[in-house]
């Protein structure tokens, strides 16, 4: 099978590299920097933010909790659900919050119209936020920081309930337009929560925008997010189509728009773009310094936080190679068309399997899928995840773990791949992530036509032959750009 590694020796001096002579100190390079919980109110620009802080695997998002404000409390946590739903990531747990605005804000009609994805997807009922939270900080080990798109109203119901609680919280970031030292919506959504947490001692840091210097959504900052959406990257085409739609459209044309809650990522990752000054011992009013150009610095850290860092699944690669004329001749045409369907990650993730596996492989390919499939469940990065193989070590089904581990980075190595020797081999994995658990396998249907194909191919040309593996090679060509990671695994939640 020697015979059919024409491509890419490079790569595969790379990946063996890769697998071989990482110290262990670097093995989890890819870790998260920040463990956040966001509570939003449910606001056009807290999707924004929450997009920003989701396609960045910098930070590891633990939950979303629901505050009053633009939105109510339940109306919120079911357009989260749904926005997580559309980008796989249903592994993020979400919480609702309790009602508190005695008179809903004006912009609440106009808020009720953003699409934030397919609401009839997604549950009507969610755990109550500060059970939710109190659940994901039992389990996490690092502390967290909190990211507030809203009212205060869980963190004073959380930390009143669970005092202990409050040394588990790194910061509070919270966005509020107090630069001009008067209240702003947030904390008029819930005056009572919003002062006893600035004042029980947790770090807060007040995020604010400077009225003097908006950056609106009409200009440069729409063309921001339109770039980076070109770009392949989905939380930035979600940014956009919603923007480009009724009614955040004619509210960017008409410059009412400007960012607001953005400056909260913003903050997270570029902290030295901020000037601060002390009001509390424990609390810091935070506006961009005087220095910084807003549109030009402003969109440019913008765009830093939606793409990430360029190394965030890659330890030898910066920009890992798409151009045609670097791979075989039968590869070389589906390159565009599995980018375009599968996104980068896939593309990366089966080519380095398939060099690392000797051949174009059916199962390996199936393994890639399926690894990436769980990472994104749980929106997370590589070499974080526990996996478990019910394929065995009989070819052809135990080339699912080639995938799998490439896919994850839950290699055996790295102690994290486990591979049952099953009486009955099958392309079926549990996926491990803290208390968490899910269990992917392929559908019967996908498994009968590859069942299928692959004796069709014994039938016309024998099982071991130049033309039997060539016609093998086809096949995990052909499943590769057209088999969807989203639709040919059924899902189950141990």
């Amino acid at each position: 099978m020697n015979r059919f590694k024409k491509m890419g020796r490079v790569l595969f001096a790379s990946f063996a590299w890769l697998f071989l002579c990482v110290a262990p100190v670097s093995a989890h390079s890819g870790k998260a920097r920040f463990h956040i919980v966001i509570d939003t109110d449910g606001a056009a620009d807290d999707l924004r933010t929450l997009c920003m802080l989701l396609g960045n695997r910098e930070a590891e998002v633990l939950a979303v909790v629901s505050s009053d404000g633009a939105l109510p409390p339940a109306e919120t946590s079911r357009r989260v659900a749904a926005l997580l739903h559309g980008f796989h990531h249903e592994g993020i747990p979400v919480g609702c919050g309790r009602p508190t605005c005695s008179q809903p804000p004006a912009w609440r009609a106009r808020s009720s119209r953003v699409d934030w994805g397919d609401t009839d997807a997604v549950p009507d009922a969610y755990p109550a936020a500060t059970d939710l939270l109190a659940h994901t900080f039992a389990h996490e080990p690092e502390r967290v920081t909190v990211v507030a798109l809203g009212a205060l109203t869980n963190w004073c119901d959380l930390l009143q309930a669970h005092p202990e609680l409050a040394d588990r919280i790194e910061r509070i970031i919270w966005y509020d337009d107090r630069a001009e030292g008067s209240e702003g919506a947030n904390t008029r959504a819930d005056r009572e929560a919003a002062r006893w947490v600035l004042g029980c001692g947790v770090p807060v840091e007040v995020v604010s925008a400077d009225s003097q210097r908006p950056l609106r959504l009409d200009g440069a900052l729409l063309d921001t997010f339109a770039t980076v959406a070109a770009e392949g990257n989905p939380y930035a085409s979600k940014i956009v189509d919603t923007h480009r739609a009724a009614p955040l459209d004619a509210l960017c044309r008409s410059k009412h728009l400007t960012a607001w809650d953005d400056w909260v990522a913003v903050r997270l990752y570029a902290p030295e773009l901020f000037a601060c000054r002390r009001v509390a011992p424990s609390v810091q009013i935070c506006t961009l310094a005087d220095s910084v150009a807003v549109e030009q610095q402003g969109c440019a850290a913008i765009a830093a936080v939606l793409r990430g860092k360029p190394d965030a699944e890659s330890r030898v690669f910066y920009g890992f190679p798409t151009e045609r004329t670097l791979y075989a001749a039968d590869v070389a045409p589906w390159v565009d068309t599995a980018l375009q369907r599968h996104g980068l990650s896939e593309w990366r993730a089966a080519v380095l399997t398939n060099e690392l596996h000797g051949h174009l492989g059916i199962y390996a390919t199936i393994g890639v899928k399926m690894g990436l499939r769980a990472r994104e469940y749980f929106a997370i990065g590589v070499d974080d995840i526990a996996v478990t193989s019910f394929a065995g070590s009989r070819p052809p089904v135990s080339c699912l773990n080639d995938g799998l581990q490439v896919g994850t980075g839950g290699t055996v190595g790295h102690g994290l791949m486990t591979v049952e020797m099953v009486e009955s081999p099958r392309p079926e994995a549990v996926f491990r992530f803290k208390d968490k658990a899910i269990r992917l396998k392929l559908k019967p249907e996908y498994a009968a036509r590859i069942r299928d194909d692959v004796q069709r191919g014994v039938a016309l040309y024998g099982p071991d032959s130049e033309a039997y593996w060539l016609y093998i090679r086809e096949l995990a060509l052909r499943y590769w750009a057209e088999f969807d990671r989203h639709e040919i695994f059924d899902l189950s939640v141990e």
